[in-house]
This record gives structure tokens, C-alpha cells and sequence, in this order.
């Protein structure tokens, strides 16, 4: 698998940890963290410098026999948004305790509908919600296979102990030989589960691990149509006897099916289609699924290109402007706000909105 290279430009972080919590309950805590390593980006009446842009966490208190959830807490120390007169008193924390309205909930197939409804679009926040999809798809496979390990070697985990996955979605951009952007914006994606088991004070510490799941892939982005130019991804599994032998096994056939389709929009729904509900593919699915909310991320950390093209001398029409944002007034704005600053993609823009209503007259306003 090609390896990513560039300039680095944004990570989004996506981790879930799953302890027992006690002999009834479990529990999951998420984190999405979206760290901007490259220039800044115009927001609102201010500008947002790189750096943290995002620090959200979900706590859930769960059943493993039922899946049903028992307490939810939401926790955002850091968000994009803060409220401010710009903003009408508005603020991305606004939306978070709609989610306590899931308590008693299961987390069955038809769950992230029932979220979709309840936080999805001018609902909610995206960040929370691609979080909690996440949640709701790791919580059930942890359970089955701590079940599946606890049948067998019929020890429980310690109270506390935990195991988790963790989620990398990483930009990088491709500079030429005259320290000027290409068109393509490289991303790697990592995803690993980490599942541990209960071992005797004198054993190893590599003896506790009881399976680590890998996913990793490299694309390669055209950064004017979002179009996916080459694809590669690769699995591997292991344990405590296998940690130096265990090989890859290859993804490439499979996702070269989306080579040449967007990135953005319809990613979702042509994973689904290529995948299936193939639980051989949980994991590459659960991947595959945080590309478009990660590239969303990414594109922000682009705005250079778009301030060059905003110079006086220069002509309009490049890569950036050539996308129109949803604005009722169709100011020209850079591919960020074309993304992820439509009217209802969340809270902060919904249609009847402050923001929504007052962003199309600020000339460089976008949101990240």
C-alpha cells in the first residue's frame, strides 16, 4: 500500500473505550477530537486559527444483555461556534441535550435511524451525531466478542479494565518542486479495535491482548471534484501469539469499485452498496463510513488557496471558487462552505437561523 505523503493539514480523532461498570452495566465513552494543522479559516466575525477546532465526548451507561442505554452525558469543551451577538445567542452546545432523549434506547440495527430523526441535519450536531454512529456500531461488536471470549474462557474482565477502537482520518497535501499545491489531497484512514482479556499477575503484558483489528487505507483526492483518483486498504488481525507473524490481507479489489466517484457527496450510500451487511466487513464498513465527515475537515485546512485566488490581479474560477455554496444569495465562497456550511446541515445553519440568515453578507463567513 502507497504510502501518504504531503504537507499535513488536519486530523480528525475518533476514539470509543468499553469497560464493564459494574455486574450489570457497561460502559462507552466516545471522543472525536479535530485537530487543523494548516492555516486558518474566516468564521462568523472571527477568525479560527489552526489547532484544536473540535473536542466533543459522549458517556453511555449500557446494558450488555439488552444493548438498552441507561444514562447518556454529552461534553463539549471545545466547538466551532461559541455564542456571541454575531450569532444571535446561538452556539454548537445548543442542540447536545436532545441526546439524553435517547436513554432507554437500544442499540439495535434500526438505532442511528431513530438518531438520524431526533439529531440529524438542523437537529443536531454533525460531530456528535457521526460520533454516536460510530458508538452505535463498535458497542454491539464489543459485545459479542467479549461474550463470545467470556464463553470460552469463562473469566469475566476486571470492573474498570476496558477495551476499545480508535479512528484516524489524516490530510495531507501534495506540494510541487515550486512549493505550490497539485491537485491531490492525500488521506490515510486507521482504524483499530484493541480487545483485551483478564490476566495472572505473573504473565506478560502482551498476554492481554486478545485481538487487535486493523484497517488502513490510502486515497488520493482530486481536490476540484472530490473525485477519489486511487484507493487502497488492507486488514489484519492478531493476538498475543501472533503479533510479529500475523499478514495483511488486501481491500484493494473491493474498493477500487469507488475509484472515480466522489468522495462527496453520496459516500455513505455506496459503501452500503458495496459492502452489504456482510459482518466479515463491520470493520472496513465502519472505516469507510468516517471519510466524507473527515474530508469535510480536511477541506478547511485549504483556505489558502482560496485567499490567493481573492488577491487583487487574480483571476476568479480556480479549483475552490468554481463551487458555488447553497447560500441564498449564491455568494462565491471556498469549497468548505460549499460542504459544510449548507443551509440545515446542522444546528448553527439551519434555515431559520441567525447565521444562516446573516452569512451570505459576509463575504469570507464559512463554517467548519
Amino acid at each position: 500500500m502507497p504510502n501518504v505523503q504531503g504537507r499535513p493539514l488536519h486530523t480528525r480523532s475518533l476514539t470509543i473505550i468499553i469497560s464493564r461498570k459494574s455486574e450489570s452495566l457497561w460502559h462507552a465513552r466516545g471522543d472525536v477530537i479535530d485537530l487543523r494543522k494548516h492555516s486558518f479559516v474566516p468564521l462568523i466575525d472571527d477568525i479560527q486559527p489552526a489547532g484544536v477546532i473540535h473536542m466533543m465526548s459522549i458517556d453511555l451507561d449500557f446494558s450488555p444483555e439488552t444493548l438498552q442505554i441507561e444514562e447518556i452525558a454529552v461534553d463539549q469543551p471545545f466547538v466551532a461556534i461559541e455564542s456571541a451577538p454575531a450569532t444571535g445567542g446561538d452556539c454548537c452546545r445548543d442542540p447536545a441535550p436532545r441526546l439524553l432523549d435517547l436513554r432507554g434506547e437500544s442499540l439495535d440495527g434500526t438505532f442511528n435511524k431513530r438518531l438520524s430523526a431526533l439529531f440529524g441535519g438542523p437537529l443536531g450536531c454533525s460531530h456528535l451525531l457521526t460520533l454516536f454512529q460510530l458508538m452505535a456500531s463498535t458497542i454491539p461488536l464489543a459485545v459479542r466478542a467479549e461474550t463470545d471470549r467470556v464463553l470460552r474462557e469463562e473469566t469475566k474482565q476486571p470492573i474498570g479494565k476496558h477495551f476499545f477502537r480508535s479512528l484516524f482520518v489524516d490530510g495531507h497535501e501534495q506540494i510541487t518542486n515550486d512549493d505550490q499545491p497539485n491537485r491531490l489531497v492525500e488521506i490515510a484512514l486507521q482504524l483499530t479495535d484493541t480487545h483485551a482479556r483478564p490476566i495472572g499477575p505473573e504473565d506478560r503484558s502482551t498476554q492481554r491482548l486478545e485481538r487487535s483489528s486493523e484497517i488502513k487505507a490510502a486515497l488520493s483526492i482530486d481536490r476540484k471534484r472530490f473525485k477519489i483518483e486511487s484507493f487502497h486498504a488492507r486488514e489484519r488481525h492478531r493476538n498475543h501469539a501472533t503479533l510479529g507473524s500475523a499478514t495483511w490481507t488486501s481491500h484493494d479489489e473491493l474498493v477500487e469499485h469507488l475509484v472515480g466517484a466522489p468522495l462527496i457527496p453520496g459516500m455513505a450510500r455506496r459503501v452500503f452498496v458495496l459492502l452489504g451487511d456482510d459482518p466479515q466487513l463491520d470493520r472496513l464498513r465502519d472505516a469507510l463510513l468516517q471519510l466524507a465527515p473527515g474530508f469535510v475537515q480536511i477541506v478547511a485546512a485549504l483556505m489558502d488557496e482560496y485567499f490567493a485566488r481573492q488577491s487583487p490581479g487574480t483571476s476568479r474560477g480556480g479549483d475552490v471558487d468554481s463551487i458555488k455554496s447553497s447560500s441564498p444569495r449564491h455568494v462565491d465562497k471556498p469549497a468548505v462552505a460549499a460542504i459544510g456550511g449548507n443551509l440545515n446541515s446542522c444546528y448553527m445553519w439551519r434555515e431559520e437561523g441567525h447565521v444562516a440568515k446573516t452569512w451570505g453578507s459576509r463575504e469570507n463567513t464559512t463554517k467548519t
